[in-house]
Parts: structure tokens; sequence; C-alpha cells
């Protein structure tokens, strides 16, 4: 299946006022089946930050058009989106005739937890509605074909696309067998990142650095340039996004040439440093903080290598995704070796004097992806980019 434009308002993290705030309307007409799955749907970012590498999913069960319950994924390992909207129904509800609307096909295997597709079968619901399929082999439809075969009726498609979109790198990791990289940068009318001197704070306003910040969390790790670390020494938190705020993200510096060598312990700590393998000996000072590559600063595979390197970390959980958020030079030497698989990219007002031409970028990523999102924030413009399968 193609990566399609989205409904106006969605966008790679979900519905994108929802990442502004906890209390959103539906863009849908109430008891449709679009209204009940954008129900699901909002349901589910919930699991942003805990989830991963597991699909956050959401579940809303339905009878006579009133709502009985819902559920999200809860933290890898832990209870599916399905399993906690039936453990919150009273004992006493009677289901005959119920629909229940999940955002991704429910699993048919038994992994940390049980089939979610068992739940279903001799509780007397009639219909199950679907937004997509779950491409893990281990399911794979298998899910489906388990209820309609117990009796349910299974329609499937509604809001595909919005749900696919949101579950971006299961699905992309699912069929690329790989990490998911994502590029996200912001940038003027003209183009440009940055001035001469390196200063982009703040190209756009609050709304738009408020979904970035909630895309942190969406992404497993978070990259950065040493000279966008130095000039800007960003944060790289999820202070302004909408709650949840349930993790902030693990943070990665790549610096080939050492340039953060002269920095004290505390100036770094939460961060890991990527160097070229000849600056490690000035590095033991700093412990574990600077990782080296087996490169030269000067290597045309340099981007590949830190990629490598970069994916051979250890993490506490599976490494799914992976966010650069700059600078440009970064940005476009993983571009030129075919890195990313989408791409945020926000066109803001801002203008400054004295601009560096090293420090510009196309208003998206190249040939080869395709625009599915395009969203105003005031002045901002946000587009979203996928690369096509």
């Amino acid at each position: 299946m193609q990566w399609m434009p989205l409904r106006p308002g969605f966008g790679l993290a979900g519905r994108i006022d929802r990442t502004l705030s906890e209390q959103v309307d539906s863009r849908f007409p109430a008891g449709t089946d679009e209204f009940w799955m954008e129900q699901a749907l909002i349901e589910s970012m919930n699991s942003v930050g805990i989830s991963s590498p597991n699909p956050g999913v959401g579940c809303v069960i339905v009878k006579n058009g009133r709502e009985l319950a819902r559920g999200f994924t809860q933290a890898w390992k832990q209870p599916h989106a399905e399993r906690m909207a039936f453990g919150s129904l009273p004992s006493d509800v009677n289901l005959e005739g119920a629909e229940v609307f999940v955002t991704l096909e429910p699993c048919s295997h038994t992994g940390f937890q049980p089939p979610c597709s068992d739940l279903f079968p001799g509780r007397g619901i009639a219909r199950i509605v679907v937004a997509t399929g779950d491409p893990d082999p281990r399911v794979s439809g298998e899910g489906l074909r388990r209820l309609a075969t117990s009796g349910i009726r299974v329609d499937a498609g509604v809001l595909e696309a919005e749900v696919r979109a949101l579950l971006f790198p299961f699905i992309k990791t699912r069929g690329l067998k790989k990490t998911v990289w994502v590029a996200k940068w912001a940038r003027m009318p003209s183009g440009h990142l940055a001035d001469i001197d390196g200063n982009s704070k703040w190209i756009t306003h609050s709304q738009s650095r408020a979904y970035t910040h909630w895309l942190r969390q969406k992404y497993d790790v978070l990259v950065v340039g040493a000279r966008t670390f130095l000039l800007d020494r960003p944060a790289m938190t999820v202070r302004d996004c909408a709650l949840p705020r349930q993790r902030q993200p693990e943070r990665v510096v790549f610096d080939p040439k050492g340039e953060l060598l002269k920095l004290s312990d505390s100036e770094l700590e939460g961060f890991r440093v990527l160097v070229c393998r000849d600056r490690i000996p000035e590095a033991k000072r700093h412990g574990s903080v600077f990782v080296g590559m087996e490169s030269d600063p000067d290597s045309p595979e340099l981007g590949a290598v830190f990629k490598r390197t970069l994916e051979s970390l250890p993490f506490q959980k599976p490494l799914q995704s992976v966010m650069v958020e700059g600078g440009a030079r970064l940005l476009r030497t993983l571009a030129r070796d075919g890195v990313f698989d989408a791409a945020h990219v926000f066109t803001g007002v801002q203008k400054f004097d004295r601009l560096s031409e090293r420090e510009w970028l196309e208003s998206g990523p190249g040939s080869g992806f395709r625009l599915c999102t395009h969203h105003v924030f005031g002045e901002d413009v946000l587009q979203e980019w996928v690369k096509e399968d």
C-alpha cells in the first residue's frame, strides 16, 4: 500500500491538535465509523513514549451508539489496547450486539501477552472495525481470519491512512526490517536554517515547537550535530507538548572531530557523543559518554559509519526509530546517503540578517518521497514526507 495524503488535521504524530491539548473535538459526525475510529486513534496516542517497539494501539468498545470502554497499549511487554479496554468493562456488562473499534488488527500469536484475537469470540460482539492490518508476519491477517471464522463481522480500512501514518515507525520497520530514520528541520522562507553565526532560535513559534516535542517522545533516539549542540545547547526534551509526557528521549550528538571534548561532564550529562576513533584517547576522562566510530572525520563513508555505530549502541529497548534534528550539514550527509525514511519540515516566518549558505535546506527531502501532511500552525507551515515503499 502507498503512503497516502492524510485528512486535514492528521499527521505522523496522529491528531495534530492532540499533541497541543489533552482535549480535542471530533472531526467526524457522531456515531459514524470514522468518529469511533478517530476516538480509538486519539486513545492510542496515550501510548506515545512507552509502547515502542510495540505499536501504540487504541481500542474503543461501543454498544447502541454509546461508549462502554476504551484502552491503549501499555509499556513494552505489558497489556495491549484490547485487553485494557475489555479489562475496564463492568463485570455485569452485556456485550450482545456490541461493536469494537481498534486501530490495528488484533494479534493472533503469543508473545509477552496472549493473543488479543482470543478476547472477542463468545461474548456476543457483532462487529469489529479495524483501521489497518498488522504487518508483523506472526499476524499478517491471521487475527482478522480468526475473528471472521468465529462469526464476528469484520470491517477494515476505516481511517487507514491516518492510522498507518501514526504507526509509521512500527509499520516501516516491519517492512524494511531495519531501524527507521526520520529528519526534522525548521527553515526560513528562504530555506536557511540559521544565520552566518549559526543562530537559529527561534525560527518557528510555540505550537510548532510543542508538536516537535511530542515527536521527540514518539521516536526512540534524537540526534544533533556537534556545531548545533555547541551553538544552541539544546535540551532536546518533551517539555512543551501536551500530556502525557512519558519519557525523555535518548540523546546522541554526532561529533566526528571531537569538538565537545572541551566541555565538562556536567555539560554533557544525558548525552552520548559519537566521535571518530582517533579522538577516543582524549575522551577517556569522560568515561562512556564518548563512543568511537571506526572512521576518520574526512571519510566519504562517515555518514554510513555513524548510522551503523549508533544502531549498534546498547539501549534499554530494541531500537526502532531515530530522529535527526540538525544541523544542515548532518541532514544533507544522511539525505545524500539515502538514510531517511520520512521528514518533518517546518517553514516559519522568522528572518535573520547575514545568512549562511551552508545552513540551507530545501523544503522537502527530495525525490522518492510523498507529501502526506500539510498543516498550518499560526504563521508556520508543517509538511511531512514519507519515502515510498
